[in-house]
């Protein structure tokens, strides 16, 4: 795999209840050694 340029991953959508939250768990699988996060912006 190609050296990655960044430490950290913010994935977001509307309400963090569905996508966000598989996104975080799908990335978190492929990059080990990067931190992941998932956030909602409504409040």
């Amino acid at each position: 795999m190609a050296q990655l340029k960044f430490n950290s991953i913010l994935v977001v959508c509307t309400g963090n209840i569905c996508r966000s939250p598989i996104g975080e768990r799908l990335l978190r699988k492929r990059l080990p050694g990067v931190k992941v996060k998932s956030a909602g912006v409504h409040g």
